[in-house]
């Protein structure tokens, strides 16, 4: 895959102390911190420069992390809406709702402003997607870095986002360091 020219983005802050980050698909994993395992997981997933599809993961691919992970995928695209396939054990303790089945727009993430576009343009640059810091869109306060990668699902774009959330100290990231998102 052959990186685009892209400049610095951080989406406006939805809520206070709230970050949406986009980041090239190959930067070093260090920067994710702690979520950096993880996606060294997916990137040595990849193929002849391809993204990792989502068939290309096994179960025991992610030990340590099987309770942080969210999986979406597209359900429509032209009135984009995706269907949350998987939901990890931790995030429903954690958070106190079960997102498995759902479709996002009936989520409570929905709250937080520009996410529609957020995950566009994660699957349409493609992108890896970083959103962190306080979360209250599910009616409980807490500090979380979550990290969001594409994947093809059933066809070669990108339409699943493969996602692990850990919750605590927040990431944080220099606009320098990210990509810009579509213009629309």
């Amino acid at each position: 895959m052959t990186p685009k020219p892209w400049k610095s983005y951080i989406s406006p802050l939805p809520s206070p102390g709230r970050q949406f980050c986009l980041h090239g698909l190959d930067v070093p994993v260090g920067r994710f911190g702690a979520l950096g395992t993880f996606a060294q997981v997916w990137r040595g997933k990849w193929r002849d420069g391809k993204l990792p599809s989502w068939s290309a993961f096994d179960f025991y691919d992610f030990g340590g992390w099987h309770g942080w992970i969210h999986i979406d995928e597209i359900v429509s695209a032209p009135s984009f809406e995706m269907r949350c396939r998987l939901w990890g054990s931790e995030l429903v303790d954690r958070l106190g709702i079960d997102e498995t089945g759902k479709l996002l727009s009936h989520s409570p993430a929905m709250a937080e402003r520009n996410l529609i576009p957020f995950y566009q343009d994660i699957l349409s640059i493609p992108a890896i997607g970083t959103n962190s810091g306080f979360v209250t869109s599910y009616g409980r306060a807490s500090e979380w870095s979550v990290i969001k990668l594409p994947c093809p699902g059933y066809g070669a774009e990108p339409d699943v986002i493969l996602s692990c959330s850990m919750q605590g100290a927040a990431l944080a990231f220099s606009p320098e360091d990210l990509l810009e998102g579509r213009a629309d």
